[in-house]
Formats: structure tokens, sequence, C-alpha cells
């Protein structure tokens, strides 16, 4: 029999346990105190799927719980406007019969707020306490919806009580932001006669609390017009969102004069005596940064000193100068002049090759594998030589002439070189310009700069605290960009461990980013179905476009900087005039996801690729003059494979046309 001294003891202990979780609970009350609620709403939840239903109601109440004590609302739309659950299928009902007995002039820019209106009705029922009218809401109107909304909807079922809206990412998506909708003035003062008339007010006041209506003067739009920019999570882009200057043009490498100096003196050594000397053009040189006969810098090009870089190293004024050769026998591309294909097939891969980038010299191929590996293929006949080891490079005399090719051991020459370092899968890679290194992402979260000397690890960044989907270089090599499925997308240097920017604005993960040819923009594409354009400088945001279908995972820039290319799930092409900020055309034809774009040395023709296994090409040397041609009247032409997806799509300085893939058969 256990003696008072225990008993005393054991209770006291018990006693004090009970305290402690009783502070630990009010803590997570008290959002001054600790604002992380999460640890309770697991607890509450718990005990709702064990069925123990009096040890919940016990505990919301020595704890004094409400809905709005957990973070979710602060006050919800029925309580304060004293509405009851079967009033809300009432009210949607009869906006659903407004909007279809509306003008056909109104219609359709009515419609775009069925489905905001829905969304925030189904989680005000379920903040009340009312999951069996939520449940029942859900399922008279979810069909009602755009086909584009299914992933969100999906997951807005899954919310059936206020604990599981702690924390959600669809929650604070649509109740901390706004959905965004354009409507005209007329549109408008319509839909407010109808809500006025008939007294809903919880709709109204969503409305007001939820929805951002950008009202424009003027006739409201056709329907092809509004079809043209919806799809995104979070609605359209507000007109202001896209009229910030933005610098698209190239600015003029002043190292090209040099250049051509050099290239005129070389020819002209070449050359017999007898022959007359031919002189390289200009406009050919021009090429390289997407300029055709100008010589002078564009007026919206930004100064070459508005993103601070380093000196050029040796290597890096070599590739440069290798560039400008390389671009003086470019071939401009046309109609009846259409580009060579070499492609590329993998084969054993076994399903795990995740992507492929090839360097911009066109003389190196990556590819990164699920396996957390990464291959280096060379495509030359030139080796794969590291560097010798520490011991070897004390014997070297480093004044001696040939110094460079005697640090490399050419006894270790492969064709292919594995690197080592990762801890997941490897989803992208990219070379810098002179190709000393290469860049990788992985699903551990982590980005690892290799050098292509030594074919190490030199550093790992580590920012992002969920899978990296994406990484490149800056075309000034000095920094890179990445994104992730935190939903956020990074610019790094690579002297630096930790980020210079952080670029956050997406609603859901980041699936793709691609730098601006001039360094100073990085666009970045997302399973919200939107595409942003941000500044290096400042790291806003400067441009929102919107009308995919489904989640974007492919971006190109055209090299004269004006266009933006995007594709992805909904298997169509968009082109975006970065200067106006908005929509030139849609090119649709592909069957499936559409993982590659890249556009041609001259912007004239844009190649298209993915999971279809069909490389497009479509003609864009004439988007400034006729906007209004769509789908086949751009295509010239299809090029499908036997077995193989294109993971990758890159022209070369002289307009050849490289893919690779795996291959499935």
């Amino acid at each position: 029999m256990p003696s008072p001294v225990y008993e005393y003891i054991t209770t006291q202990y018990h006693c004090e346990i009970i305290k402690k979780n009783k502070i630990m609970a009010g803590q997570l009350l008290n959002p001054e105190v600790n604002s992380d609620k999460q640890a309770l709403a697991n607890v509450l939840q718990f005990l709702k799927n064990q069925n123990f239903k009096e040890t919940e109601e016990a505990l919301k109440r020595e704890l004094g719980y409400s809905p709005s004590s957990l973070g979710t609302t602060t006050a919800g739309v029925l309580q304060s406007n004293h509405t009851q659950p079967e009033q809300v299928e009432e009210s949607y009902k009869k906006l659903l019969e407004f909007i279809d007995r509306s003008l056909d002039i109104y219609k359709h820019e009515l419609g775009l707020l069925l489905y905001p209106i829905f969304i925030h009705l189904y989680m005000e029922l379920i903040i009340a306490g009312y999951s069996d009218y939520g449940n029942l809401f859900y399922n008279n109107y979810h069909t009602k919806q755009e086909s584009f909304y299914n992933d969100e909807l999906v997951r807005l079922k899954s919310i059936t009580s206020p604990e599981q809206m702690i924390n959600n990412d669809l929650v604070e998506t649509y109740r901390k932001g706004k959905f965004t909708v354009r409507m005209s003035h007329d549109s408008l003062q319509s839909l407010y006669k109808h809500l006025q008339v008939n007294q809903h007010k919880a709709i109204l006041d969503i409305v007001h609390k939820y929805i951002d209506i950008d009202v424009f003067d003027g006739t409201p739009r056709l329907q092809l017009d509004v079809i043209k920019n919806i799809g995104s999570m979070t609605g359209e882009a507000a007109v202001k969102v896209n009229k910030t200057k933005v610098l698209y043009g190239v600015p003029r490498d002043p190292d090209i004069t040099a250049a051509l100096a050099q290239l005129e003196k070389e020819e002209a050594d070449a050359n017999d005596e007898d022959k007359p000397k031919k002189k390289k053009s200009k406009k050919d040189l021009g090429l390289l940064s997407g300029k055709k006969s100008k010589t002078t810098n564009t007026p919206h090009a930004p100064q070459l000193n508005r993103i601070p870089v380093p000196p050029l190293r040796d290597s890096q004024q070599a590739a440069k100068f290798q560039a400008f050769k390389d671009a003086a026998k470019c071939i401009s591309l046309g109609t009846n002049a259409l580009p060579s294909i070499c492609f590329y097939t993998l084969i054993n891969t076994y399903n795990s090759l995740n992507t492929i980038s090839i360097s911009p010299d066109s003389t190196l191929m990556a590819g990164g594998f699920s396996d957390s590996v990464i291959r280096i293929w060379s495509l030359t006949p030139r080796k794969l030589c590291p560097l010798k080891s520490p011991t070897q490079m004390q014997q070297i005399t480093l004044a001696a002439e040939d110094v460079l090719e005697r640090i490399i051991d050419n006894s270790s020459a492969t064709d292919v070189r594995v690197l080592t370092g990762h801890s997941g899968a490897v989803y992208d890679v990219s070379f810098n310009n002179d190709n000393t290194l290469l860049l990788s992402s992985s699903e551990d979260g982590t980005i690892r700069l290799w050098s292509l000397q030594s074919f190490t690890a030199v550093v790992c960044f580590k920012g992002h605290v969920y899978p990296v989907w994406g990484v490149e270089f800056s075309p000034l090599d000095y920094y890179f960009t990445s994104c992730s499925f935190d939903r956020t997308a990074k610019v790094w240097i690579t002297e630096q461990v930790q980020p210079v920017r952080i670029l956050s604005g997406h609603s859901s993960d980041v699936n793709c980013c691609k730098f601006h040819p001039n360094g100073n923009y990085i666009a970045t594409g997302s399973c919200d179905r939107s595409v942003r354009l941000w500044d290096v400088i400042n790291g806003q945001c400067c441009r929102i476009f919107t009308g995919h279908k489904g989640s974007v995972y492919s971006l190109a820039f055209s090299y004269d900087g004006k266009y933006l290319a995007s594709a992805g799930t909904d298997k169509r092409v968009y082109i975006w005039d970065l200067e106006k900020g908005s929509q030139v055309c849609e090119l649709p034809g592909h069957t499936d996801t559409v993982y590659q774009l890249a556009f041609s040395r001259d912007s004239t023709i844009l190649a298209s690729g993915g999971l279809d296994k069909c490389v497009k090409l479509w003609d864009t040397s004439k988007l400034d003059d006729d906007r209004e041609r769509l789908g086949q009247e751009c295509l010239l032409g299809s090029y499908p494979t036997k077995s193989t997806p294109i993971h990758c799509l890159q022209f070369t300085r002289k307009n050849l046309l490289f893919a690779a893939g795996p291959y499935l058969g």
C-alpha cells in the first residue's frame, strides 16, 4: 500500500503537469505569447477523429475556445449579418439565376464572381460550425465552377471543421489576400443593385472584404476577352500592376567593337593577299544581343551598370569573345528557312532522368537524376579531364607558358563524369557562360555549385525549406536564381551563401524561373497558374500575366528582350508583351504538358516540346504587326519522336536547334 508521502508527491506532480498544460494551452490561445496555434488545433482534431466528444467539449470550455481564438477568422460574415445557413444556399442560387438572366454584355463579367463567392460562402459555413450545410452547399454547386479550379475545389472539400482552417495554405491565400476581378462600371452597378434589392448581405460583405473589383469605364468586355485573362488561382491581374515601366531592351555590349576589329584582323590574316577581304557586318554580330541592325542601345534598355557585377575573369572574357565569333556565323531563320534539329536521345535511364541542360557554347550536356546524381557528357570529341591532384600540382612550374595544359590530368579523360553530393532527386541544372561552373537544385532543399574543372562541389546554398524545382545562372554569371515548393523564388550571388533577394507573391509552388537577356529581370511560373516578372534591383513584382488554365512549367524570353513565352499543363503556349503587360497570342497544338520553350537567336522562331514527344516550331517574326494570328496559322512544323519526351530545347549561337530527352520505349 503506497505511503501518504508517496500519494502527496504523486498528487503534487500531476497537479504540476496539469498546471503546465494549462499554461501552454493559454499561450497557444494568446497570439502575443505564441502565434503558432497548430498544436492545440491538432489536439482538438485528434479528439474529434477519435469520437471523444465529451473530452473535446470539456477542453474547449476550460480553455475558452472559439474559432477566432485559433486565428481562423476575426468575425464570421454569417454571424455578423445574422444569416442562417439555409439562406446561404438560397442567396447563391438567386445569384446564379440573376447572372443567367442578365444581358449577354454583362453576363461574362458577372460570372467571374461565382467562384470566389462560392469559396468564401463555404468557408463561412465551416467557421460558423455548419459543416453539414457546407457539405450540402458544396455538392450542389461545385459543378457550376470552371474546370481549371478543380484542384482548389478538391482541397476545399477536405476542410470540414474550423480547426482544419488553421495554417491551411488555401484558406490563407483567399482570406488574407483578395481575388481580383476586372469589371466594367455598368456590370458592377447591375450586381450591387441585385444584392441590395434582395438583401444578400452575406454576399455583399464577401465582395467588399475578399474580392478586389478592378473597375473600368467603357463597354463591358466580350466573352473572348474575359476567357483570355482568367484562370489564375487569385483572379486576374489588376491593370495598375502592369503599368510599371520595364526596361526590356538588351544593352549593347561595349566589348563588341573591339571584338569586331579583332575578327576583321583575323580574317584579313587568313585570306590570301590577292583575294578581296570580306568584311563581317555589324548586323551579324548584333544577333548575339538580339539586335539586327542598330548599333546603339534601344531607348528601353537599362544602363550597363544598373546591376553591379565584378570584373570578368580571363576565362569569361575568352568565352565572350568566342560568343562574338559564333554570332558572326549565325544563320537567319524564317518561314522559308527553318532550323536544323539535332536530337540527343538518352537510353537506359529507367525513368529516372528529371532534367537536361546544354551549355551556352553547346559543348557540354548535364542531366539530373532521381538517384541524386548528376551526369555530364561531352558533345565534342574533346574528353572531360579533371585537374591534377595537389601533390602533382606542386611539381608544375607556374611560370611555364603551357601551365594551363600541364595542370590537366589527361590520364583520367572520359566522355562522362558523375557528380554526387545531393541527398535527393536532382530537378534542375544550369551552366555558367564559360563552362567552369554548374548549378544544381534538388529535392533535399539545397542548391549546389560545382566546379567543372575539378568536378567537385564548391558551395552548398541552403535557403529554401522545401524541394527546389528550378535554378538558372544569370547572363551576367555572377547572379543566379532558384524557385521552390515554398512558393518563393530567390536571387543569389555565387560569393554568398544567403540569398540577396526573396521574390514572394505566388500563391502556390514556383515551378520555373528564367532570367531576362539583360539580366535585370526574372520571370517565374507557378502552380497558381500565373506568370510574374520581378525586378532584380528591388525584388518588386512589375508584371503579372494571367490566362493559363493549368500550372506553368516552362518560360523563355526572346533574345531582343521584348517577349516572354510560357507553357504548362494546359497544353498551350502563351506569348506576352513585356512593355504593354498584355497577352500577344495563344498557340494551341500540343496534346500534353509542355515542358520546354526556346526562341531562336534572332527571335523569329519559337520551339516548344514536352510530354507529347513532339517538337513544334512557331513563327514569331511578325508579333508586332499581326497579333490576331492564332494557333495553326503560326505553326511552321511539327516533328514527333518515336518515344522520347522533350526535356531540353536550346538554339545554339549559330541557330542550330538542340533537343534532348530520355527514350521511354
